[in-house]
């Protein structure tokens, strides 16, 4: 994943929402804490990342989509922001599972740290690093990989490849899941999105892609298929 240096309208100046703190970040153009509706988000310069809509998607889908995942199962989640899904799954949906969470903005973990207090949870391991060198080196097996990795609302192109899929396979439980986010705001997007469900279903079985539109203008697509 490469930095961007790019000029942008801040997503807090434009939504209404109250700026606490923001970070400089070689990844994305700006890492913003605001608050909204009462509640701490955690934006880039155009998009929320954590604890706005986006935990609402994953609220969402794991509703529909249960995990399954036992005590002494292993889930990894590339893209780990501020800790949306690690919080869903470990303290909403009261799992005692291990997570494995990969973030490659350093930026983004130290918020998480010092706003969200993404530390507080417990069998959580977060490691700052490319996703794409984690599952290139990956020797160990999850039951539940989430792919969310966006650099601002850009999904880097690499992570849409057929090789990268099926690296991520290899590191996949024989009988576990891997839930890919997809923001498809524009039909170039989907296309994207309808390519990357063809590669889970020559890698992966029992393919499904749900549609959550919590923006109703802009839906987020989630890609599942099962080892």
């Amino acid at each position: 994943m490469t930095a961007r240096a790019i000029s942008h309208v801040k997503l807090s100046e434009f939504s209404g929402e109250k700026l606490v703190q923001q970070y400089k970040s070689i990844v994305n153009p700006v890492i913003e804490v605001s608050i909204n509706k009462g509640k701490y988000v955690l934006n880039s310069a155009s998009v929320n990342f954590s604890y706005g809509l986006m935990h609402e998607v994953f609220r969402s889908y794991f509703r529909q989509d249960p995990s399954g995942l036992m005590p002494d199962d292993k889930a990894l989640i590339l893209g780990f922001g501020g800790g949306t899904i690690a919080v869903i799954l470990l303290e909403e949906l009261g799992l005692k599972c291990s997570i494995t969470g990969v973030e490659l903005d350093e930026a983004v973990i130290k918020a998480a740290r010092d706003h969200f207090n993404i530390q507080r949870l417990q069998k959580l391991e977060i490691l700052q690093q490319d996703a794409m060198d984690f599952v290139n080196a990956c020797n160990e097996k999850f039951k539940l990989i989430v792919v969310d990795i966006y650099v601002d609302n850009a999904l880097p192109p690499q992570f849409e490849e057929e090789s990268f899929i099926r690296r991520l396979r290899n590191c996949l439980e024989p009988d576990g899941k891997i839930v890919f986010n997809k923001f498809a705001s524009t039909n170039a997007q989907m296309s994207e999105a309808i390519a990357i469900e063809t590669l889970f279903k020559n890698h992966l079985n029992d393919v499904k892609t749900f549609r959550i539109p919590v923006n109703k203008k802009a839906p987020n697509l989630i890609i599942v298929g099962r080892g």
